[in-house]
């Protein structure tokens, strides 16, 4: 499984927050405060800050990081705070005074606080903590370090391993990102060196598994996938045991259901993640979480990655309501891999993100199209492809009417096809495949020919496009070369082996070396002395073997170890370990063998022994040679005395350091000459990496095998070997070791056996060939042989064998297995046995079944099958029980149906369904229940009624009762009278006409169907009159259809009301111009028959007009109203096309054109009469006619348009000869007035503004732009707050703040930018109000007759640079009060010509924009001279009251604003007290309505409305009232469209 890191505090966005321990500790520092930025906890030591001071807060905060062991690890943190705080560091566990390790940086042209970590390794993965403080508060943020260890740490291993030897375990060993590949415990520590080996084979996760153990990734993976995904993941895997993975999986996501119950409510929609659009890749799910602060983490192939709620960034996640939406951009190939979110500790989702490796060898082509035309794009991959994902404009196109994408069969020829293409389908395509696209433009040229411009034009059969190339050439080129390339890394991967393969035969077959040791050889033992000199070979210091009782010895030695990059101190360090041997009395040779390295660092062999073979020619070998033969090693050594050959063998290495062996040891074969054995000897040999190591092999573990030297093996051969010494030496080979053997594979299945599914009694077949015609073979089935004699056919046709079993029985169902020559092929025989019917019995079945109402009838099918069957009967699709009327019996070879009292409704078809488990049959009848039909349908349609005959007509009966209708029985009754008179019966057509009627009397009617079952019920008519007279409406007016100089051709219609009866004829009259006197056409004895008519007596030039009336029985119908007047001349020619039609203006919904007559062409084009003007929009193919009846002027205004849309237009010319040929525009136009650069129509616009604190801004600005510009609004070059209103119109926009504030000041710039280009203008508007009195006044005299005036400043000097001071002296002698200096913006003044004997006083202003503040009172300055008292004796004066009731100086007038603009409505108004203003629309008060800006300045109160709407009409009233009394005016406002 992938290993996660470990994350006390993660410090992406939403991936972490303060520890529990922290957050308590803050809660008794101080007050906590939550910071802008996530995942920092600030903490305030005082309740009340000073004004101007703040809290340490981290304008950035450090990120956490997952780094690679050795590299640099960089943290850096922004912080603000006033006083400026001091930035420390700190971490959760361990110090941090290494300072070459650690080290800490300021730039102050920056103000980054850096902390750097070199040479990472696993002792600094820890958590991070940075800590900001200042006298009034600190900020503390956390950020996690994981370290990816490289390789295997034996010094940090061994350490461990001591701890625990001495009973302590350093928690530390284990860091959050390495995942330990043995669990420390209550283990002996005589087995910690074999641990720390097995190690070095896992420093990847995952790099071992048992066999048959499946891969956790696996697990992961397959959690989070659909059930259609299972077979394809298992294959992925090699997982082939689907019952015992589906039972496991199960469990496992029961278990991750119950740990996921503690953090979420519901997880539901997953998806999994996929390239969505070019560099993006997403996944997404819905969430629930019980606690809204648990944190979600985000993984990589195990490692947590940093995400962000930005857009920009690399991950981003992405919330939207439930749905979290995780985003990955800028698309790598390093960026596929398995995600994964966990919610805390618990994992909710994982999803594995695959990056194909295909690019592009041909990208797709810009294409020029015509309209109506068919364009294709094309590309070809480099590697195959499915399926791409093609894109248009920016959205995705799918296979449909308008698109067809196509893909060659070898996949790299993608195509795109975009049929009937129009102006709307120009723009940019591209194709997509994988994380690389390419993309192409598709231009669209309308069609140049002008006499089809306003024509529908015809599709075309061409196609546009394709690139030119040969793409099934490049493509086959390209299957060739990754032919060639998967063919290449096969001998590639075959050709590692077998060099894997020699060099391990050759190693195995490698004579021995010269042993170097000192000592002596014996059976007993050998000792020897070694040192460890760190450069890669170790020796012993110290060491001794004993042999005693079998061969038990003992060795010991130091290892040393240095560090160091060389290569070959690493292969010493690796594996040299303390060399120590075992006693093996009893080896099997089944066992495997297990031995670690020797101490000179020369790796072990392990895995299974392939026996040895040496050749022993003494009289060739050297001294130094024979040396090596001996028995005498350094080590200790393993003596085998008893051989078991089931025991293992197993040896640690000798004192030199090397490595036992490992594995099922098997005999050693060694020629000697002497036939003598030594009991160990030390061999050098080459494994697959190709390194060159010795092993020792204590002792033959079998019985040797001598061979006499003096037999003859082959031809001699010399090979040359190093000796440990480095010199070089020969030795001759007696012949060939092994003889080569060339191994025959035998008899091969070309085609195996396929399973069969067979019915009973049907034959099957079972056949498979083999590679051989001559090889016979065997059937078996379920294990045992079959024979002739069995009922089975066995035959073989040359290398084809067959098996045939004429008549399957259930019997024969098995498995069924051949072998030949040791081959075999298995397949299974299924034998169904479903229901069956008999086709005669079927087809009797078939027939339907007639019965008559009430009867009864049965359906009986007898069928075959295997039992349990089960049987259902259906009648009109609804399954049939057992009730009153149907009875289902069954038995084991048949069913029946009986149905008593069938009814007319029963009928219908009858079917029988049979099902058992080997398969379903159905069988189908049908059941007709004759009856006596239903009465005939009304109503009675009258078709003439005349003085002599009554016509009628009726529908025929819904429902016949199974039989056809032979005749229609009638009866008839004149009103008036109680008798039916019979009429008879006739043939089956439902209509009668009766000439037995006298006229003006009224008949009544009964109508019955008669079948061969019987007489329906009877249908009574209506009343029916015969004769009545009942005249045809007026015809429409004739219309002329040609008109000629002696000839007017006319056609009319038939009257909406023909007076239920025929038309006989119409008569056809004429008037003259100017006459009042109509003459008859055709004679009035002889009614033109056709709706037609030719008149003939016209006298050229004159002008006429027609009426006519339609007759039948009844007589004449009124006339019609006249036609339209038409000359009796000649037609004429339909008009040419218009001439210069041209735009003259345009709006955003009108286009105003104009243009001239056509040119008139005797015999060819005449004067036209009139104009049609038709519009259509850009992406409509349909013609929209402006005006119904034709224009005489050669000016025209189309409106109601659509603002910035599209549209063709055209003038069609029109006289009697008919519509001449439409004339267009060259091009579309656009519904925009003509393009206008932005500009400001105001002359005089503010460019600086003061407000009252409290009180609304309003900034409205009037421009002129077209097309429509977009406005926006700066403050101070940044976007605009949400609490500012801005309202935007057609020609001006306004900046509204309701109520404003100081922190509202600042410079409003307002940009407004079209197509054509952009203005902008900018207005100062500073928010204050009355400043603040300055401080307390003091006086000094530093100068005689002078005295300076000093004063504390006012409070609101910090915040208004534009405030300034004003001192105002009085003396004694004086009693008004003079201004001795203005707009000092420093608190000091000095005042002259003070004069002694005289008290003087100074009053000290702050003055703003706004206004003046209270005076400041300075104390008394000198002394006044005492004077007697002057007594004025003052009259008594009577106390006037000024208090008034409220009134209105002038009331309020009526207003009538259009819709869109601004409506100002105002009044004057007077009383003191000053009286409480209410203003109301329709008695509801619009004092608290933030859409209007009332305002009460002076006694002048207006109300403003910014743009009116219909919803502003109504009535408007203003009351102001008093503790005097209440007055009331009221007004109405009219919204004009």
């Amino acid at each position: 499984m992938w290993k996660k890191s470990k994350v006390t505090d993660q410090t992406a966005t939403g991936q972490g927050g303060p520890s529990e321990a922290e957050q308590e500790e803050e809660k008794k520092a101080g007050i906590k405060k939550r910071s802008k930025v996530p995942g920092v906890m600030i903490t305030q030591f005082i309740e009340v800050l000073p004004e101007g001071k703040s809290t340490p807060d981290f304008l950035r905060k450090p990120i956490a990081l997952t780094i690679q062991e050795g590299k640099l690890a960089i943290f850096k943190a922004n912080v603000c705070g006033d006083p400026k705080p001091e930035v420390t560091w700190g971490r959760a566990k361990g110090d941090m005074s290494d300072t070459e390790t650690f080290q800490k940086r300021y730039d102050e042209a920056t103000g980054e606080y850096t902390l750097e970590i070199h040479r990472v390794s696993g002792e600094e993965a820890d958590t991070y903590k940075c800590y900001a403080i200042n006298e009034y508060g600190k900020a503390i943020c956390t950020a996690a370090l994981n370290v990816i260890e490289v390789g295997f740490k034996k010094k940090k291993a061994m350490e461990q391993l001591e701890d625990i030897g001495r009973g302590r375990v350093n928690q530390n060993f284990v860091r959050p990102c390495v995942r330990p590949s043995f669990v420390l415990g209550s283990v002996d520590p005589a087995e910690f060196r074999k641990l720390l080996r097995k190690r070095k084979g896992v420093d990847k996760e995952e790099a071992v598994k048992e066999p048959g153990e499946i891969d956790e990734r696996f697990w992961e993976i397959i959690m989070s996938a659909d059930r259609k995904d299972y077979e394809r993941i298992c294959a992925e895997f090699g997982v082939k045991d689907f019952r015992v993975m589906l039972k496991k999986l199960s469990e496992k996501k029961k278990e991750r259901q119950e740990e996921q119950a503690q953090y979420i409510e519901t997880i539901n929609n997953l998806k999994h993640i996929d390239i969505k659009g070019v560099g993006i890749a997403s996944f997404e799910f819905d969430l629930e979480l019980k606690d809204l602060s648990s944190r979600i983490f985000l993984y990589k192939d195990g490692v947590m990655i940093p995400y962000s709620d930005e857009e920009e960034m690399k991950h981003s996640l992405k919330t939207v309501g439930k749905k979290l939406i995780f985003s990955v951009r800028d698309l790598k190939a390093e960026d596929a891999g398995l995600y994964q979110v966990d919610v805390e500790e618990v994992n909710l989702f994982s999803t594995d993100f695959k990056i194909p490796t295909v690019d592009f060898i041909v990208k797709i082509q810009e294409v020029k199209a015509k309209e109506r035309e068919d364009a294709m794009f094309e590309c070809v991959l480099s590697q195959p492809c499915p399926r791409i994902k093609w894109m248009g404009k920016n959205a995705t196109l799918e296979e449909g009417e308008k698109y067809t994408i196509t893909v060659s069969e070898d996949k790299l020829i993608h195509r795109l096809l975009i049929k009937d293409c129009s102006q709307l389908d120009k723009g940019i395509y591209s194709a997509a495949a994988g994380i690389k696209t390419c993309s192409a433009w598709l231009i669209v040229e309308a069609d140049s020919d002008p006499a089809s411009h306003g024509k529908k034009k015809t599709r075309k059969t061409t196609q546009a496009g394709g690139t030119g190339l040969d793409l099934g050439k490049l493509a086959q080129e390209q299957q060739e070369k990754l032919a060639k390339e998967r063919q290449e890394q096969i001998d590639a991967a075959n050709k590692a082996r077998a060099e894997e393969e020699r060099l391990a035969r050759e190693a195995l077959l490698a004579p021995p070396l010269p042993d170097t040791g000192d000592g002596d050889s014996g059976e007993g033992g050998d000792s020897g002395e070694g040192k460890d000199t760190g450069d890669g070979k170790n020796k012993s210091e110290s060491g001794s073997n004993k042999s005693k009782d079998g061969g038990k010895s003992v060795g010991e030695m130091k290892d040393s170890e240095k560090e160091g990059d060389d290569k070959k101190n690493k292969k010493s360090t690796d594996d040299s370990d303390k060399g120590k041997g075992s006693s093996n009395n009893g080896i099997d040779p089944n066992a495997n063998g297990e031995g670690d390295g020797d101490s000179k660092g020369r790796k072990g062999r392990t895995g299974p022994l392939i026996p040895d073979t040496v050749i022993d020619a003494e009289k060739e070998r050297d001294d130094k040679y024979k040396k090596s033969t001996d028995v005498s090693d350094k080590g200790k050594g393993a003596s085998n005395n008893d051989i078991d050959p089931n025991a293992n063998g197993e040896g640690d290495g000798d004192s030199k350091g090397r490595k036992g062996q490992t594995g099922p040891l098997i005999p050693d074969t060694v020629i000697d000459p002497n036939g003598q054995s030594g009991t160990g000897e030390t061999k050098e040999y080459t494994d697959a990496s190709g390194k060159r190591s010795e092993c020792t092999r204590q002792g033959p573990l079998l019985k040797d095998t001598v061979i006499d030297p003096n037999a003859q093996s082959g031809t001699g051969e010399t090979e040359q070997y190093t000796d440990v010494s480095g010199k070089r030496s020969e030795r001759t080979r007696q012949g060939p070791l092994l003889k080569d053997t060339v191994i025959d594979p035998g008899v091969q299945f070309v085609s195996g056996l396929s399973n069969v599914h067979a019915l009973i009694g049907q034959p099957a077949e079972l056949m498979c060939k083999l590679s051989n015609d001559n090889c016979e073979g065997t059937w078996y089935r379920d294990s045992k042989k079959l024979t002739a004699d069995d009922g089975h056919i066995m035959s073989r046709d040359g290398a084809n064998h067959k098996l045939v079993i004429n008549r399957c029985q259930e019997e024969d169902s098995g498995k069924y297995r051949f072998e030949a020559d040791g081959r075999k092929t298995e397949a299974m025989l299924n034998v169904k046995d479903p229901p069956r019917f008999d086709p005669d019995d079927l087809s009797a079945f078939s027939q339907p079944v007639i019965v008559k109402v009430g009867n009864s009838t049965t359906f009986k099918l007898p069928f075959v099958g295997r039992e349990p069957m089960k049987i259902q009967w259906y009648r009109k699709g609804e399954e049939l029980l057992d009730d009153n009327t149907t009875k289902i019996e069954k038995s084991f070879t048949q069913s029946r149906l009986l149905l008593s009292k069938c009814q007319r409704k029963d009928t219908g078809e009858i079917k029988i369904k049979l099902k058992n488990e080997h398969g379903t049959m159905e069988a189908i009848s049908r059941l007709i229940v004759l009856d006596k039909p239903t009465a005939p349908q009304g109503p009675v349609e009258v078709l003439e009624s005349t003085a002599s005959c009554i016509h009628i007509k009726w529908r025929a009966p819904k429902d016949d009762g199974g039989c056809p209708v032979i005749n229609y029985n009638l009866e008839r009754q004149q009103v008036g009278r109680n008798t039916w008179k019979k009429l008879g019966d006739i043939p089956g057509v439902p209509e009668y006409k009766d000439n037995d009627v006298e006229h003006g009397r009224k008949y009544c009617y009964r109508i019955r169907v008669v079948t061969e079952e019987g007489v329906s019920e009877m249908m009574e008519t209506d009343d029916l009159t015969a004769g009545t007279l009942a005249f045809p409406s007026s015809p429409a007016p004739p219309k002329v259809a040609s008109a000629f100089n002696n000839c007017i051709n006319l056609t009319w219609s038939t009257p909406t009301d023909t007076g239920e009866s025929r038309i006989l004829g119409y008569n056809l009259e004429k008037r003259k111009k100017g006459s009042n006197l109509w003459s008859p056409v055709n004679p009035t004895d002889e009614p033109i028959q056709e709706k037609k008519r030719a008149v003939t007596d016209v006298v050229a030039g004159n002008e006429y007009e027609f009426r006519v009336y339609a007759i039948n029985v009844s007589g004449l119908s009124e006339p019609s109203s006249p036609s339209e007047f038409i000359f009796a001349k000649d037609p004429k020619n339909p008009p040419g096309k218009v001439e210069d039609l041209k735009v003259a203006d345009t709006s955003y919904t009108a286009i105003s054109l104009s243009w001239n007559k056509p040119t008139e062409e005797v015999g060819v084009q005449d004067e036209a009469k009139g104009y049609f003007i038709e519009v259509r929009q850009a992406e409509c193919i349909d013609w929209t006619r402006c005006n119904v009846t034709p224009i005489i002027l050669t000016t025209f205004t189309v409106k109601s348009l659509k603002a910035m849309a599209m549209y063709w237009i055209r003038v069609i010319a029109i006289n009697d000869g008919g519509e001449g040929v439409a004339q267009d525009l060259d091009n579309y136009i656009l519904a925009m007035p003509p393009p206008v650069r932005p500009c400001f129509t105001d002359n005089k616009m503010k460019s600086f503004m003061v407000v009252r604190a409290g009180n609304s801004v309003r900034i409205l600005l009037n421009f002129e732009a077209s097309p429509w510009p977009e406005v926006t609004w700066l403050k101070d070059d940044v976007p605009l707050l949400k609490r500012v209103n801005i309202s935007n119109s057609e020609s001006s926009s306004q900046l509204l703040i309701t109520s404003s504030e100081r922190s509202d000041s600042g410079i409003y710039t307002i940009v407004v930018k079209n197509l054509v280009g952009q203005e902008s203008f900018s207005v100062e508007v500073r928010v204050t109000d009355d400043p603040k009195p300055p401080g307390p006044v003091e006086l000094e005299e530093n100068v005689p007759g002078t005295v300076t005036v000093i004063w504390e400043p006012s409070p609101d000097e910090k915040r208004d640079d534009h405030l300034h001071y004003s001192v105002s002296k009085r003396d004694s002698t004086k009693g008004s009060w003079s201004t001795v200096a203005d707009r000092l913006f420093n608190n000091k003044f000095t005042a002259c010509n003070i004069m002694p004997g005289r008290e003087y006083h100074f009053r000290v202003y702050a003055k703003n924009d706004m206004g003046m503040s209270a005076p400041s009172e300075s104390p008394t300055w000198g002394s006044e001279r005492r004077k007697d008292t002057f007594v004025v004796n003052m009259p008594a004066y009577k106390t006037c009251d000024l208090r008034t009731a409220p009134a209105f100086l002038v009331p309020l007038r009526q207003h009538t604003a259009p819709k869109g603009y601004e409506c100002y409505m105002s009044c004057a108004i007077k009383g003191n007290p000053k009286p409480r203003v209410t203003w109301y629309r329709n008695n509801i008060s619009l004092n608290t309505n933030t859409n209007y800006l009332i305002t009460n300045i002076c006694g002048v109160c207006s109300l403003l409305i910014l743009r009116v709407t219909p919803k502003d009409w109504g009535e408007y009233n203003i009351q102001i009232e008093s503790a005097l009394g209440r007055a009331e005016s009221s007004t109405k406002l009219t919204v004009r469209e």
